[in-house]
């Protein structure tokens, strides 16, 4: 090898070896959050805790009999159960390159709405997650006429914070370049090729993108260059998905940043429990050691009898044999902390209405609908706050998008997703309940035409903005005035004056 082929060696590993100030120092948690995620029997292996004099063989059998009801995963799942719950808007006037986007979002071809499930979900645990927006064609940006020709489409990924690596900001805040890890298995040929994992490197940048793979002949690790390419965006195809809106350059507080400490310190408790239910339901056996004289055929059997080991004691006062077991109350004491930890994680944010008071075994809360009603209103700001973010990050997908595809000016000052700002409990069958009762007490009009609005959003979610506007226009003559007579013409028309005018007369009719 030449020397400047060397020199260039090692500055591109220097390059690949290099990490942004902040990513040791929060690489630990980022993992320890997504272990108490996804969960498995590896994870007890790493977080439950050997107390003080256990020995080995105690606590390897203590770790082996674990068991754990995932909280971390419950409360990301339900937000995200109460979050999609609500339908989203998506403009029907969006570019068609991002009309087609939506239909398979992924390179997989999966849809938006799942696609969007994923962000949320990892943007809950890690906090502040990227998606990578790309295109299969290989030249770049490509025109409309293009795209169709070769069949090239868009689609994004996601990739978690500990697989980027570095970055850099220009001075209006956007990114210079952003470095990303990637793991790939040679399998292309099924029978040439090695099946081992690669470890490649992305670099974009806001016109180009480089590919780096790292290779091992068995001495040392040479860095081979793909690239670079143009992609000619004028902007780095990458941005952060937050949990909840945030300013931070590199990482953003995630929903289960204490939950998940909660969690474990939930799972280490319930397997001293398990272990105190063990020594009581199989004592340990106490007697005189005079009664067990090493070598006998005696000391063998009573060792038999003990189903763990025999604890000893001076006998000569004639004290009988008898068996020792926890105190019962160390296990009430756990039990009553337990409950008090997995109703602090639900409350955190705002939950407790979905678990039991009293024991969370039980499963989920028998309380009444209205009180359910009650307590899901103090979840209704976490849930805005989340749909506010995740309508940021796909207000900016479908730009980027549309960038890729050169119809960016057609999302010029407008929005493509409207995510609900409000999560009431309240369906449509309740608006049409609530509307009917405003007509009954004669509510006024100005009150009835602003339910109707809420009616209309909640009945056609995704209608195009100037059909919602001439509904809305049409508001204004609404509710119609009242003919009591029946004229076809409406030439006496009678308006409401209220309860008692409309009753005196619809009686002297």
């Amino acid at each position: 090898m030449a020397k400047s082929d060397e020199l260039q060696q090692k500055k591109l590993k220097r390059f690949l070896e290099r990490r942004h100030p902040e990513y040791k120092d929060t690489l630990t948690h980022w993992e320890f959050l997504e272990s108490c995620y996804e969960g498995g029997r590896a994870w007890f292996s790493k977080n439950i805790f050997r107390y003080i004099k256990e020995g080995d063989v105690e606590f390897t059998d203590r770790v082996s009999r674990a068991y754990r009801f995932n909280h971390t995963r419950e409360v990301v799942d339900l937000v995200d159960k109460h979050l999609f719950k609500q339908a989203v808007a998506r403009s029907e006037d969006a570019p068609a390159s991002v009309k087609k986007f939506w239909e398979k979002a992924t390179l997989n071809k999966l849809g938006i709405k799942d696609f969007m499930r994923r962000v949320s979900s990892k943007s809950s645990i890690l906090g502040r997650v990227w998606i990578v927006v790309d295109n299969t064609h290989s030249n770049g940006v490509v025109s409309v006429a293009e795209a169709r020709q070769t069949d090239s489409r868009t689609y994004a990924y996601v990739v978690t914070p500990k697989h980027v690596l570095d970055m850099s900001y220009d001075k209006q805040g956007g990114l210079n370049w952003i470095l990303i890890h990637e793991q790939v298995r040679e399998d292309e040929d099924p029978l040439e090729s090695s099946g081992d994992m690669v470890n490649r490197y992305r670099l974009w940048t806001q016109n180009e993108w480089t590919l780096f793979t790292a290779r091992s002949d068995g001495r040392k690790v040479v860095v081979e260059q793909d690239g670079p390419y143009e992609h000619g965006l004028g902007v780095v195809p990458v941005f952060p998905a937050d949990n909840v809106i945030s300013d931070e350059l590199y990482v953003a507080p995630a929903l289960i940043d204490d939950i998940a400490y909660l969690d474990r310190a939930v799972s280490n408790y319930l397997s001293n429990l398990d272990a105190i239910i063990q020594d009581q339901t199989f004592s340990q056996l106490a007697m005189p050691a005079q009664g067990i004289a090493p070598g006998e055929d005696g000391h063998d059997k009573l060792i038999d009898m003990g189903t763990k080991r025999i604890f000893t004691y001076d006998g000569e006062g004639g004290a009988a044999p008898f068996f020792l077991s926890p105190d019962v109350k160390q296990a009430q004491l756990i039990l009553s902390v337990v409950n008090k930890i997995i109703g602090e994680i639900y409350h955190t944010v705002g939950l407790a209405g979905e678990r039991t008071k009293d024991d969370n075994s039980q499963g989920i809360d028998n309380s009444s609908g209205v009180a359910k009603a009650y307590d899901f209103e103090r979840v209704n700001s976490l849930l805005a706050a989340k749909a506010d973010s995740l309508e940021v990050i796909e207000n900016k997908l479908a730009w980027m998008v549309a960038k890729w595809n050169g119809e960016e000016k057609q999302l010029e000052g407008r929005r493509a997703v409207s995510y609900p700002d409000d999560f009431d409990v309240r369906g449509l069958h309740d608006e049409f309940e609530i509307a009917a009762r405003l007509a009954l007490i004669e509510s006024p009009d100005s009150v009835r035409r602003r339910q109707m609005e809420t009616v209309i959003d909640k009945l056609f979610p995704q209608l195009k903005k100037e059909l919602r506007d001439k509904m809305i226009a049409e508001l204004k003559n609404w509710p119609p005035e009242i003919d009591l007579l029946g004229d076809p013409q409406g030439s006496n028309p009678i308006k409401a004056e209220g309860k008692n005018s409309l009753a005196n007369r619809l009686v002297k009719s």
